[in-house]
C-alpha cells in the first residue's frame, strides 16, 4: 500500500479571508488516499469557523503562538514539527515563507510550493520578508515554486522577481456552497428586517487600506435613486471606526449597514441584489467569484485580476481605481434596473460554475506536487 504523503499548508492564522480561504478548500478536497494534509498556522487560535470546519474535518491543526515578532520558541516549535511529520510538500501562503524557508533547506523538503496571493510588490511585505522572497524567487535559491492565483499576479512575479514563466493556478470556491433560494432570501432578510423591494449591495472584505472603503462610502453617499437600497459592509478591521465615522459625517447611518465577520456569506449573497468591491489592488478575489456564484452583478474597481472574472458589460461593471464618480455611477445603474441586474447576475453564475470550482483548483496544485516530485 502506498504510504500517504505529508501535505504542510503553513498560514498565519485562519482568521477569514481570502488566502485563508484557499488553505481551508484545499484542506477540504485533497485526495486523501494519497495525501495527508495538516494546518500549520502561525498564531494562535482564533475562534474562526475556518478552525472550526478543519477540526471537523479530521485534520490535524497546529498553531504555534506568534505574536507581534518572530521568536526562537515559534521556530523551535515549527522545527519539531518538521521532524514529527517529515513532510513531502510544503506549501506556503503569506508570511508562512518566511518561517518554512529555512526548514525546508534543512530538512531538504522535496516539494516547495508558495501561493503568491497578491501583485507580488504588495505581497512582499516587511523588509526581512522582501529578503527572503528576493532569495527564493529572484535568485531561485531552495527550489521554491511561486504559483499565481492570476494572470496579472503572474505578470508581477515576472517583474518583480525576473522568474520566468511562473505556474498559473487561479483560486476555487466550494461553488455548491452558493444554491439560489427565494424562499431563503425571504427568510434572511424578514429576520434581518430588511423589506423585500430594498436593493442590497454588499461588500465584503477587511476594513483595511487595500480595500478602500472609503470610497465606497464616498461613492454611495452620491447616490440619488428613487428605489430603496442599503449597504451591507461584512468583515471587521483597525479601519472600521474610521469609516463609522464616515458614515455618520455624511448621514448614511439608515443606509449602512456593519455586519461583523460573518459565517453565513453565502445565506447574505443570497439575499442580496448587488456585490461591490472598492479594492485598490488585488489578486484574484475569491469575494467576487463568490458573489457570482451566487448570482449577483459586480461592481468593482479595475484592479489586479478582477478584469480576468469579471467581463464588462456581461457580468457587471468595472470602473478605474479611485473613482468614485464612476462607482456611483454603476451602482446607480444597477439599481435602478431591475432586469440588467438579473441579467448580469444570470451570466455570472453561469461563468462561476463552468470557472470556478475549488476542486478543480486542488486538483491543479496536487498535479503540480507530482511534477515537483517526479523531477
Amino acid at each position: 500500500m502506498e504510504t500517504k504523503r505529508v501535505v504542510f499548508q503553513i498560514i498565519p492564522s485562519l482568521v477569514p479571508a481570502g488566502a485563508e480561504r484557499v488553505v481551508v478548500h484545499l484542506l477540504q478536497y485533497h485526495d486523501r488516499s494519497k495525501y495527508q494534509p495538516v494546518c500549520v498556522c502561525l498564531g494562535n487560535p482564533s475562534g474562526s469557523h475556518y478552525e472550526l470546519l478543519v477540526s471537523q474535518l479530521g485534520i490535524p491543526i497546529h498553531f504555534l503562538g506568534k505574536g507581534a515578532r518572530a521568536t526562537v520558541g515559534l521556530m523551535k516549535r515549527l522545527d519539531a514539527l518538521f521532524r514529527e511529520y517529515r513532510p513531502t510538500v510544503v506549501h506556503m501562503h503569506l508570511r508562512g515563507l518566511t518561517y518554512a524557508y529555512p526548514l525546508l533547506l534543512k530538512y531538504r523538503t522535496p516539494v516547495r510550493v508558495y501561493t503568491v496571493h497578491n501583485l507580488a510588490g504588495y505581497d512582499r511585505g516587511t523588509n526581512f520578508q522582501r529578503l527572503v522572497s528576493t532569495l527564493a524567487f529572484r535568485y531561485q535559491l531552495g527550489r521554491v515554486i511561486p504559483v499565481a492565483i492570476a494572470e496579472r499576479v503572474r505578470q508581477s512575479v515576472q517583474e518583480v522577481y525576473r522568474y520566468p514563466n511562473p505556474p498559473l493556478i487561479p483560486n476555487g470556491i466550494s461553488v455548491e456552497d452558493f444554491i439560489l433560494s427565494d424562499e431563503a432570501r425571504k427568510k434572511w432578510r424578514l429576520q434581518e428586517g430588511i423589506a423585500k423591494h430594498t436593493v442590497v449591495i454588499t461588500h465584503v472584505g477587511r476594513f483595511t487600506r487595500q480595500k478602500n472603503h472609503a470610497l465606497l462610502i464616498q461613492a454611495v453617499a452620491q447616490i440619488h435613486s428613487a428605489h430603496p437600497w442599503l449597504l451591507l459592509l461584512v468583515g471587521e478591521g483597525e479601519l472600521r471606526p474610521a469609516v463609522e465615522e464616515m458614515v455618520k459625517a455624511h448621514g448614511l447611518a439608515d443606509r449602512v449597514r456593519f455586519m461583523g465577520v460573518r459565517g453565513d456569506i453565502p445565506q447574505i449573497l443570497n439575499a442580496s441584489d448587488i456585490f461591490v468591491l472598492s479594492s485598490r489592488y488585488e489578486g484574484n478575489p475569491m469575494s467576487v467569484m463568490e458573489a457570482m456564484a451566487a448570482g449577483l452583478p459586480v461592481v468593482s474597481t479595475a484592479v489586479g485580476g478582477v478584469p480576468e472574472l469579471v467581463e464588462e458589460g456581461q457580468t457587471g461593471l468595472l470602473v478605474p481605481s479611485e473613482d468614485e464618480n464612476a462607482l456611483s455611477s454603476a451602482l446607480q445603474r444597477l439599481i435602478d434596473d431591475t432586469d440588467l441586474r438579473r441579467t448580469m447576475g444570470a451570466r455570472a453564475r453561469e461563468v462561476a460554475l463552468t470557472r470556478f470550482d475549488a476542486r478543480v483548483m486542488t486538483r491543479a496544485y496536487e498535479t503540480l506536487y507530482e511534477t515537483l516530485l517526479n523531477k
